[in-house]
């Protein structure tokens, strides 16, 4: 299937190419050596091409690309079905296979003019066929931080929406990670997000408690939980006593770490880059309570200290 596309490169690198049958030296480096494109690098100049040739640019005009089949081997010039029927075979170019059954793009093609409305040369070729993998760009970390992912689930013990001054509360926050889907230039890419860090601000302007650890639940199966000597807390867990009545409000926030994994493609591959999200807690009443030595119950005094 012919794939034309009106997309750009700078001219004078366009307007040199060769017809080796491997990907010509065409990048220079910052010593002045040249260097072959790789298929990603391509795929940007090409993307860049388009994006003039639509802006209009006078040179870009001069010059088009097209992936197409690739006729034979040995043939030079190479050539392709875009300049006719390819004729006797002269060797046998082998389909490029890709992962996971992905759809291979084909040799890419270039061919030139010297003003708009003259002749086009021949279509020459510019590089091998690819896969897609090998084309995307690396997925960002603003690509990263615009996915929807969930807030970090939390556990406030006591959960009964009020707690007392100076037993205060414990915290644990979900540590499982996120999956999502999402797309790349049209290609299908997995995301796989992991919890990193853990900051819990307990709303009462103390310093925010920053950790790796999601913490440990206070157990609720009857079991007396170890502590540490001296704390009326499990050990492992992120405890924070409140010392003074009133209304506080907790959150969360977690800093995400990922991995992509385009389609066609085996192996996951790092996001440069942290994405964050922030759970809020329901409002917390730190309350105050006394004891008093009294001589009968609530019961048979309604209106007793403490009743």
């Amino acid at each position: 299937m012919r794939i034309l596309a009106a997309v750009t490169i700078c001219a004078d690198v366009a307007l040199g190419f060769g017809s080796s049958a491997v990907a010509l030296d065409v990048g220079t480096g910052t010593n002045g050596s040249s260097y072959q494109l790789s298929a990603r690098e391509w795929q940007a100049a090409v993307a860049a091409h388009a994006a003039a040739s639509a802006a209009g640019d006078p040179v870009a005009v001069l010059v088009e690309y097209a992936r197409d089949v690739q006729c034979n081997v040995t043939t030079v010039p190479l050539t392709t079905v875009l300049n006719g029927p390819c004729g006797g075979a002269d060797g046998f170019v082998a389909p490029l296979v890709c992962q996971d059954g992905a759809s291979a793009l084909e040799p890419l093609w270039t061919r030139t003019r010297t003003a708009a409305g003259a002749p086009w040369t021949a279509w020459t070729y510019v590089a091998t066929g690819a896969c897609p993998q090998d084309l995307l760009p690396a997925f960002t970390t603003a690509d990263f931080q615009r996915l929807p992912l969930t807030p970090t689930a939390t556990t406030i013990q006591p959960g009964t929406g009020y707690v007392l001054v100076n037993y205060g509360i414990i915290v644990t926050a979900d540590p499982t990670p996120l999956d999502l889907t999402t797309t790349l230039l049209g290609y299908p890419v997995t995301v796989h997000a992991v919890p990193a860090t853990y900051t819990w601000d307990f709303g009462d302007h103390t310093p925010p408690l920053n950790t790796t650890d999601p913490g440990v639940p206070y157990p609720t199966d009857g079991t007396r939980p170890p502590t540490t000597h001296g704390s009326i807390y499990p050990v492992g867990s992120h405890a924070h006593p409140y010392p003074a009545p009133g209304t506080y409000t907790l959150t969360l926030t977690t800093t995400w770490t990922g991995t992509y994994q385009i389609a066609g493609d085996t192996t996951p591959h790092p996001i440069t880059g942290i994405a964050t999200t922030t759970t809020t807690h329901p409002p917390l009443t730190v309350v105050e309570r006394r004891t008093h030595l009294i001589a009968d119950t609530c019961n048979t005094n309604p209106h007793g200290p403490g009743c």
